[in-house]
């Protein structure tokens, strides 16, 4: 994805951690339906897209002087 895409409001370090106790990675429950099983991988990788976001808005890129 360009950055073009990526272009989002500065993110909180605080709601992505939040999102992430709220929708955490882990393994399907065998009791859950194949869609219940979708929409949380759905919830999943919005909030490792926003953490991506995050990582890129909070990385410095120096260049030496030349």
């Amino acid at each position: 994805m360009n950055t073009i895409e990526r272009k989002l409001p500065d993110l909180s370090k605080d709601l992505i951690d939040a999102l992430g106790v709220r929708f955490p990675s882990r393994c399907p429950d065998p009791s859950d339906s194949e869609r219940e099983i979708w929409i949380k991988v759905g919830q999943r990788k919005v909030v490792e897209f926003l953490q991506d976001v995050y990582d890129e808005q909070h990385t410095t890129i120096i260049s030496p002087k030349e």
